[in-house]
């Protein structure tokens, strides 16, 4: 049994998320990945099967437990409860593996995703559920999550009472964009107050770091890290606003924030909705978490009344702006490839892109390349959301393939991931992207289709897998030509624009190594 504690006086702090999990992308997946306990009580022994399952899925990972075929929940047990020894009480979780999963769902019980208290059950909302069973995607689940969002909560001490995320878009409503500097300062707002950040930032001058620090230190007294207040704090913030679809990232030098114009409507009927919480569901989880809930089914119409069918044409509009895009960043096919390299790694090429989460950088960076070799010819679509200008927000909702290829007779689907593990590539990413292919009603309508599935790597479980859906297809008359690639042979046979004969020679020697081992 824990001891109560005891709740210091709230003072004003700087706005912040936990930065355990800097890109929001990542929640749909610990989403999934804990669903097997919803409506369980959240005790040690449930705690211990939850976090080892994130070890499992790959949500969290330590150099000190190795995961492979053979793991199960019991086999790596004593290893996490080894390795999370040392980590200190948090949210009222022990020390310990407890208070690690208080780490990854911290940010998802502050926005209202799951209502999580120790000894308590496990619940997830209306969105948590939609999001993960594909029927709203990210950037919808986190953009009506943050319109019922308030600094205030169970979750945080603060004096700080209103909604930052509805602040933010007030102020770029008044003002065309804000530096990254003057966003950090943004951060600070004691009250949401528009008209005086306004005022701020109008009569100071942040040109850089320093500046906005020794701001921050003389007017609001922080001493914390200037790692934390300038970089951690802000940036992760910045994601989160980024995946909502509220805002857009440019660079000009340095990093601008824009807000994302093509979104507009949107974005105000959202802020038109009065969100209020009483004293009470500000310091109680479960009557916090069950006021948010009231809000879905308006929040909801709002989403379904925006959602736009996709249409032939959006396949040319991309090329239109990846000119646009290629131009602004001054990009070319040397770069693209460099950018595709870095992927995973520290390093980006152009500072704006920092903000795309790695997986959707990918897809990105490859509907870029398919565009500089393809789009005189071909109409090139990425499903992935978008913002005004053609930088990516969020992934393409659920069931959707990530980047189609058309004409009027030929058809060519990519299905891209960055997953490296053997079994999760095999699980989660094979009967998906066959699914969104086979079941697509548009194949009927063309003479050609193509299949690239692209992978850091391409263990021999998938290629099998890839090699038994041709030929079981070939059989049923649905035939396609298909083929698996590792990230750099796909770059290197698109540089080359070489995928379709590729294709085609692949998908011949897998039949006919299929007809000899018959024979």
């Amino acid at each position: 049994m824990t001891n109560k504690r005891i709740k210091r006086k709230s003072t004003y702090k700087q706005m912040a998320f936990e930065t355990a999990v800097r890109n929001p992308e990542r929640y749909k997946r610990l989403l999934t990945s804990i669903l097997s306990y919803i409506n369980k009580t959240l005790n040690d022994d449930t705690l211990l099967q939850v976090v080892s399952s994130m070890y499992l899925n790959g949500i969290v990972s330590s150099n000190k437990i190795e995961i492979d075929e053979s793991s199960t929940l019991e086999n790596i047990a004593d290893k996490v409860i080894l390795v999370n020894s040392s980590r200190k009480a948090d949210g009222g979780f022990p020390q310990g593996y407890q208070s690690r999963f208080w780490t990854y769902v911290r940010t998802l019980s502050e926005m209202g995703f799951v209502l999580a208290q120790y000894q308590q059950t496990l619940k997830f909302s209306t969105i948590a559920l939609k999001l993960i069973n594909n029927e709203i995607d990210e950037q919808e689940a986190f953009s009506i999550q943050a319109t019922k969002y308030n600094r205030c909560s169970p979750y945080r001490n603060v004096s700080n009472d209103f909604n930052y995320f509805n602040f933010i878009l007030k102020v770029l409503k008044q003002k065309e964009r804000i530096s990254y500097e003057q966003f950090i300062v943004s951060t600070f707002s004691n009250d949401g107050n528009v008209l005086e950040f306004l005022k701020v930032i109008n009569e100071n001058t942040f040109g850089d770091s320093s500046e906005v620090e020794a701001f921050l230190r003389t007017k609001y007294g922080t001493n914390l890290k200037p790692q934390t207040i300038l970089r951690d704090y802000p940036d992760v913030i910045l994601r989160l606003l980024i995946i909502t679809g509220f805002v857009s990232i440019q660079y000009r030098g340095k990093v601008f924030i824009h807000r994302n114009i093509a979104n507009d409507d949107y974005i105000n009927d959202l802020l038109s909705i009065n969100i209020e919480l009483t004293d009470e569901e500000k310091e109680n989880p479960s009557l916090h978490f069950a006021k948010l809930e009231t809000y879905n089914e308006h929040l909801l119409e709002i989403v379904y009344k925006y959602r736009k069918e996709i249409i032939e044409q959006d396949g040319f509009e991309y090329v239109q702006k990846v000119a646009e895009i290629i131009k602004l960043y001054e990009l070319d096919e040397e770069k693209i490839v460099e950018g595709i390299n870095y992927i995973g790694t520290s390093k980006n090429i152009i500072p704006a892109f920092k903000y795309i989460a790695e997986p959707l950088k990918l897809e990105f960076y490859l509907s870029l390349i398919l565009a500089l070799k393809y789009g005189n010819e071909f109409a090139i679509r990425p499903n992935y959301k978008a913002d005004y200008i053609g930088l990516p927000i969020s992934h393409a909702p659920g069931n959707t393939g990530d980047i189609e290829v058309y004409s009027k007779k030929l058809y060519w689907l990519i299905e891209v991931t960055l997953i490296r593990n053997k079994t999760q590539q095999l699980n989660n990413e094979t009967t998906s992207v066959i699914r969104h292919f086979i079941e697509d009603n548009k194949l009927n309508d063309y003479l050609s289709k193509y299949l690239s599935f692209v992978a850091p790597v391409i263990h021999q479980d998938t290629k099998e897998f890839f090699d038994y859906a041709i030929v079981r297809h070939k059989i049923k008359d649905q035939s396609f030509n298909l083929k698996p690639y590792s990230i750099n042979e796909f770059v290197e046979i698109t540089q080359v624009s070489k995928n379709f004969e590729d294709m085609k020679n692949y998908t011949k020697n897998v039949i006919a190594d299929f007809r000899n081992n018959l024979s």
